[in-house]
């Protein structure tokens, strides 16, 4: 009894009833992938065999922070859908499985753009032989960018289908109003999200603006708090139930 009120207590959704019981395997399958895109973004190609290949490995832990970061956030993404809602039927498997090559494909263009910004940053202070090993100019970069950007927002585009399946089985699910007002939330945001991105990427491509275009992306912090205000969470769930239900 004492550890399920902490457990309440210190619950980081504690609006939402969480559906998911136990890990099922497709979350296991789904750890396991997140686990080695992350590792592929922490770990090089080669093992550092001299002392300046073994420091230049470890100042990488300025970029490999970013990168680790932003995956991170699709991982958590991820989980709290699987614990939010519990679906794990044949779309929602579907969908997953895509989400997880998503993932895999962008952690590669993910490392390499943080690698360039700290080799850019490195090349303002006098030290521009990061960026020249690594062969990368303003134009390779903003191509770079466009793969993430093109990656980053296939990901979001498959979660939000998740977070609209489980909205379409609201009745099923049981969700309140607020549960569904928070999951409409949780869809405006991740299409925010693929909107921002896209827009990153085609300027990354197409405009003279290259991997610097990456700032654009520093709307969605700002865009997901209007998004918040927009949609607000009734603070009643007496009017729960299927009539209730707005369309995604």
């Amino acid at each position: 009894m004492l550890r399920e009120t902490i457990s309440r207590e210190l619950d980081h959704d504690p609006r939402f009833t969480w559906r998911g019981g136990s890990v099922t395997r497709i979350e296991n399958l789904s750890d396991i992938v997140f686990a080695l895109a992350l590792g592929m973004i922490v770990s090089s190609a080669a093992r550092p065999e001299t002392f300046d290949e073994l420091t230049s490995h470890l100042f990488t832990i300025i970029p490999v922070t970013a990168a680790f970061a932003i995956l991170f956030m699709i991982w958590n993404a991820h989980y709290v859908f699987f614990r939010r809602y519990g679906v794990a039927d044949g779309r929602i498997i579907l969908l997953n499985c895509i989400l997880l090559l998503l993932v895999l494909f962008t952690a590669y263009p993910l490392r390499f753009i943080f690698d360039s910004l700290y080799g850019y940053i490195e090349g303002v202070m006098g030290d521009w032989s990061r960026l020249e090993a690594a062969g990368i100019s303003y134009r390779e970069a903003g191509v770079i960018m466009g793969y993430f950007a093109l990656g980053y927002g296939l990901i979001y585009l498959v979660i939000s289908q998740m977070y609209v399946h489980a909205l379409n089985k609201a009745e099923l699910l049981g969700l309140s109003a607020s549960e569904i007002a928070m999951t409409r939330q949780s869809i405006w945001i991740f299409r925010v999200q693929i909107i921002i991105v896209t827009a990153t990427g085609v300027c990354a491509i197409w405009t003279p603006m290259y991997a610097f275009s990456g700032w654009i992306m520093g709307f969605i912090w700002p865009a997901a708090l209007l998004v918040d205000r927009l949609i607000p969470i009734p603070e009643s769930d007496t009017d729960s139930g299927p009539e209730s239900r707005p369309d995604a």
